[in-house]
């Protein structure tokens, strides 16, 4: 096809529009007609700053030089041609904003009448006449006809062409000079008839266009791609409801198959003679269109994986959220399980072809319209999809099982945490928010590797919150509570040390117990302010005995693993003990053994120091962990404390028993002081005193008590714990202490 020649630069560096374009408006066709009525005629463009002339009769009038821009034509004219007395009126007339006020009270044309210069030097009347280039509603491009009103005498005894006969021929020279001097392609119809047609549109775009309306050529001859259907049918919706103007950008099927994108407008025509006659334009946009669908591209998606980046995928969620209120959505967030191991072993450019084909796994199990994902950060996905529960269990299993086998050299696992959409309204990073909290429930579980955000875990969720929102405020207004729980020689009934534990006494919900906030307060690191809380009032409270002339049992008290990563933890319980002049041997430091599962050079230089200053360890929860021997064996423990699974289990069955005592003979081997946690009845005392173990601590004996209650216990009535007459007995045959200062009631 044949383009028209580019427009070239003025001297104000706007493009003027090409004066050889004339010669394809059809001039020649018209050329009698024309002369009988106008004498010039142009296209002036007063965005562009350009002109062109399309037809000018050289016999009465100077042309104005076509190299000027428009406002240099409109200057040149004013000083060489306009009568000094018509100057102001045809100054006010030529400019966009009167033209457009004109329009809009005569919608076909605007008129002037002025006097300018013949070639003969006499100045003769003309009217000129403004038509819209593109019709009622265009704001910077119009015709411009000039009419000598000086009577001539007729060549041939024929008038001035009637009226209708003129506007015709003016509407046929508008639509051919905006065709040839811009890229704008035009068709027009009045009612169901077409009146007029760009010969370039068929000469583009595919079908047939014999006498039809394009928008009918473009859906029954397939022109249109089927994905662009519904925003044609919402465009042609508008126009038969009657709305005057409209637009879509489209991809039209050209004649060599291609498809490339089009902007299509409708305007209809206030002419005064039909009340359905429109106007519609096509301009080939399919380069500007691709360029910004790159930039878009770039914008709104990873360049990685060609998933949506995180922010462009909030958005795509709220909308189809709002516009599909009937499905069934899920938000899943996952990752890939140790994925910086992978890109420090195998190198990022293996790590990165996990993600591209992660990426590609996904897009293959959605449906485009309607379900979406992202690659929020590094190794991190989320989706939304439909189908609710079920179809998000499908999901992760399938995608699961292809990363199964992904690699021979390592292993591929994702964790997922799935939020269902109870509530349209909630934000996108709300509902991605809540399926991590639901994802970091199940991460690192070999057991199973998704997990719902579901009423029980709001629930918890909302406790945590709770918790968190008043922690510190309860540790400055001192509502952590120490509690003691005593231990306690089962062959004596006598107390010979305690434990240390806190309960928070809240101000509206009462005695709060640990299991409520200790997890919690593990994971945020808050457990370090309340352990040197508590550490604090222990101390505080052996000073406070001592200062009465008690003489008080060693107190063991709870250490979190997070305290070893501080250097100065030795200097810290030192000053401590210093502070308030106690043995650091009253101060026992008591660590869970689930907690050592690696023992780094670190931990094991710092438990040293503490050691060798005088302060006594403890293992607690002995046999709950995975290390238990080696940890026996490189870590210096004074105290093993069993926990009370031992005990449970050695009473009910033969495995059991052999367990648990050979575990208190390993400890008595090893020089190390036994307590057992969790007694509860007489027989877990007598098990425990005949297998090696003769110091228990458990609800037999005593609940935990305030630090009141405790000094009353152990200072003020001076006896032990109930011993039974069976447990007396087999201390007596045993060799063990016993005591005469018991009391005779059973508690």
């Amino acid at each position: 096809m044949k383009t028209p020649t580019p427009a070239k630069p003025n001297k104000s560096g706007r493009m003027s529009l090409d004066k050889r374009a004339a010669d394809s408006v059809g001039v020649v066709n018209y050329s009698s007609g024309l002369q009988s009525c106008y004498h010039d005629i142009c296209l002036m463009d007063f965005e562009a700053d350009a002109f062109s002339s399309v037809y000018h009769n050289p016999t009465k009038f100077a042309p104005t030089a076509p190299q000027l821009s428009l406002s240099e034509k409109i200057r040149a004219e004013l000083a060489t041609l306009v009568h000094p007395d018509d100057a102001q009126r045809f100054v006010s007339f030529l400019t966009p904003q009167t033209l457009q006020k004109c329009l809009a009270d005569t919608p076909a044309f605007a008129a002037q009448t002025i006097r300018i210069k013949a070639l003969d030097g006499t100045y003769r009347p003309v009217r000129i006449i403004v038509f819209p280039a593109l019709g009622q509603g265009s704001t910077h491009m119009y015709l411009v006809c000039t009419e000598d009103l000086e009577p001539t005498q007729p060549t041939d005894g024929s008038s001035h062409e009637n009226e209708a006969l003129q506007r015709q021929k003016l509407d046929a020279l508008r639509y051919k000079a905006v065709v040839d001097h811009t890229r704008t392609l035009v068709f027009e119809w009045s009612g169901k008839d077409l009146t007029y047609l760009s010969h370039r549109i068929p000469e583009l775009l595919s079908g047939s266009y014999d006498g039809r309306n394009p928008f009918d050529v473009w859906r029954e001859d397939e022109v249109l791609y089927i994905g662009d259907m519904e925003t044609f049918d919402t465009c042609l919706a508008r126009l038969a409801l009657g709305i005057r103007s409209g637009e879509m950008t489209v991809r039209l099927r050209r004649r060599d198959g291609q498809y490339i994108w089009c902007k299509v407008t409708y305007t209809k025509l206030d002419d005064g003679e039909s009340d359905e006659r429109y106007i519609g334009t096509l301009n080939d946009v399919d380069a500007a269109t691709r360029s910004e669908q790159a930039l878009r591209m770039r914008a709104e998606h990873d360049p990685l994986t060609g998933a949506y980046n995180t922010q462009t995928f909030f958005e795509k969620i709220d909308k189809l959220i709002k516009n599909r209120p009937n499905e069934q959505y899920c938000i899943l967030r996952f990752d890939v399980a140790g994925f910086k191991g992978i890109n420090e072993s195998f190198g990022l450019e293996e790590g990165n072809r996990l993600l591209r084909g992660i990426a590609r796994l996904i897009r293959q199990r959605l449906t485009p319209e309607k379900e979406i994902f992202a690659r929020l950060t590094a190794d991190v996905f989320a989706v939304c999809l439909t189908g609710g529960s079920e179809r998000s269990l499908q999901f992760v299993q399938a995608l699961s099982l292809r990363l199964d086998h992904y690699s021979d050299t390592f292993r591929v696992k994702l964790f997922f945490g799935i939020c269902p959409v109870e509530n349209p309204r909630t934000p996108a990073h709300i509902l991605c928010d809540w399926a991590y909290l639901a994802q970091k429930t199940v991460k690192g579980s070999d057991i199973v590797n998704f997990a719902f955000y579901d009423d029980a875990l709001r629930k918890r969720l909302h406790d945590e919150s709770y918790i968190t929102d008043q922690m510190y405020e309860a540790l400055e207004k001192h509502q952590f509570k120490l509690f003691l729980q005593p231990k306690v020689e089962i062959s004596s009934g006598r107390i010979v040390g305690a434990e240390a534990l806190v309960r928070w006494q809240h101000p509206t919900d009462g005695l709060i117990l640990p299991g409520r906030f200790i997890p919690l307060f593990e994971r945020n690191g808050f457990i370090m302010r309340l352990d040197a809380y508590i550490w604090e009032q222990t101390c505080r409270t052996l000073r406070t005995w001592l200062d009465k002339k008690y003489d008080p049992t060693p107190i063991s008290v709870n250490m979190s693993r997070l305290h070893f990563n501080d250097d100065d933890l030795p200097s810290r319980l030192v000053s401590l003990m210093n502070k308030y002049n106690l043995p650091r041997h009253m101060l026992e430091l008591e660590l869970t053994e689930s907690a050592f599962f690696a023992n780094e050079p670190r931990l094991v230089r710092l438990m040293n120091e503490l050691r060798a200053a005088g302060f006594v360890f403890s293992m607690d929860d002995f046999g709950t962990g995975y290390s238990s021997l080696s940890t026996l064996r490189d870590l210096p423990f004074s105290v093993v404390k069993l926990d009370r699974a031992f005990i449970s289990d050695g009473t009910t069955n033969q495995r059991g028993q052999i367990v648990a005592r050979n575990t208190i003979a390993l400890a008595r081997d090893l020089d190390m002081s036994i307590v057992a946690e969790g007694v509860e009845t007489k027989e877990h005392a007598r098990f425990l005193l005949n297998s090696g173990c003769n110091c228990a601590q458990g609800f037999y004996y005593s609940r935990p008590v305030d630090t009141a209650e405790f000094e009353v216990l152990s200072f003020v009535q001076e006896k032990a714990f109930w011993v039974h007459p069976r447990i007396k007995e087999d201390a007596i045959r045993l060799g063990l202490p016993i005591s005469t200062e018991a009391p005779i009631r059973e508690y």
